[in-house]
């Protein structure tokens, strides 16, 4: 038997134990497991009574093994607490009513609830015009959880110097061999180092909330539900592996650049140009408004204004562009993008990375142009 008979064998066992008894009366033959897709550290199943019996009130269910994806356990890229503390964040979050319930938590994994939906496309925010104001309120009150996980802020330069100091060239320059890409000079010739210095005195003079962040706001990672919610909403935020303390502009600052790609059947690709300021004021003035109703800390009409939540957003999304890019330049032999077709490989490289890093220099540009005079960055 391979490890996936034994993963979906296991699944099923988990749901008697977990979701209800009554799972008990349906023979093997009539329950479905299907593969799904995880997060950065999971396996992810599907399980379903495809019986005629109408005894199960819960048909679906998700099953979510730990392991045997992109990142080890030691990977710093994941904040402090690794599973245990993940466990705990999906447990508040759906007590809280904003994603789904955990049925069951176990040695190597969790039994999750299934909900109806779909990922996040750029169609939804263009035929449903509600779905920015609903994601810029379910931010803000996920930012306003209070969940028993490390206090203290995720140091993400710290992360990116680390994969600095780790990168080896001729180790990418095989992966980028096997992606089909031939010129790398975006990447060798991006000066990290001077960078991070840089950001290391911009954040300082930009400052901003330190809240409970979900840290990866990318698409695949929102979803769309089929039904609303108990707050009347179809938005709903997956996946809290990166989930920690750190500035609110990190995962505001994800949600306007992440809005540019999406990925369809593996495949990355930049669906659309980086939202207008229009746009961005939309979403941070209704987060706002949404976070000061939440009353969970003292409003400083300065620091808590739109225009200085924009100038976050804007300052601390470098850090995730470092932190993908920086990602990605320390694959060894065993890494998850051997495991993928050439082509598949080539479009997370160029169509992701490569994109960041073009992203990177325009919108560093931008936020120097904008709020150069205010911080006084001419030294």
């Amino acid at each position: 038997m391979d490890s996936l008979d034994i993963d979906k064998k296991r699944a099923i066992e988990l749901g008697v134990r977990y979701v209800d008894t009554h799972w008990k009366s349906v023979i093997e033959s009539e329950i479905e497991v299907s593969v799904l897709s995880g997060g950065l550290s999971s396996r992810l199943y599907l399980v379903e009574d495809t019986s005629t019996s109408t005894v199960n009130p819960i048909s679906k269910f998700l099953v979510r093994f730990y392991g045997g994806k992109l990142t080890p356990k030691d990977e710093p890229i994941r904040p402090e607490g690794g599973e245990v503390k993940e466990t705990i964040v999906f447990y508040a979050v759906g007590l809280a009513g904003l994603g789904p319930k955990l049925y069951g938590s176990f040695d190597g994994g969790r039994v999750e609830q299934f909900i109806l939906s779909h990922t996040l496309r750029e169609q939804d925010y263009e035929q449903r015009p509600e779905t920015l104001l609903e994601l810029a309120r379910k931010v803000a009150r996920f930012h306003a959880l209070d969940i028993p996980i490390s206090q203290e802020r995720h140091q993400l330069l710290d992360v990116c110097e680390f994969y600095l100091e780790k990168r080896d060239f001729e180790q990418f320059r095989k992966l980028t061999d096997y992606a089909g890409i031939t010129d790398v000079s975006l990447f060798e010739d991006f000066d990290v180092k001077s960078e991070i210095q840089w950001l290391r005195k911009v954040e300082q003079l930009v400052n901003g909330r330190i809240v409970t962040i979900c840290g990866d706001l990318n698409k695949n990672n929102i979803l769309i539900r089929d039904e609303p919610d108990k707050f009347g909403e179809r938005v709903m935020i997956i996946d809290y592996e990166l989930v920690a303390r750190d500035y609110r502009g990190r995962d505001i600052g994800q949600v306007f650049a992440y809005k540019l790609f999406e990925m369809n059947d593996g495949y990355f690709n930049v669906c659309c140009e980086y939202p207008d300021e229009t746009w961005r004021r939309s979403f941070v003035t209704e987060y706002l408004k949404q976070t000061k109703s939440l009353n969970y800390f003292e409003w400083d009409e300065k620091l808590d204004s739109v225009d200085h939540v924009l100038m976050e957003a804007e300052c601390f999304v470098f850090h995730s562009f470092h932190l993908v890019v920086g990602f990605f330049m320390n694959q060894k032999e065993d890494s998850f993008f051997y495991k993928m077709p050439p082509d598949m490989s080539r479009s997370m490289l160029l169509n992701l990375g490569a994109q960041m890093i073009a992203m990177y220099y325009q919108r560093k540009d931008i936020f120097i142009k904008t709020y150069g005079k205010l911080l006084d960055l001419s030294n």
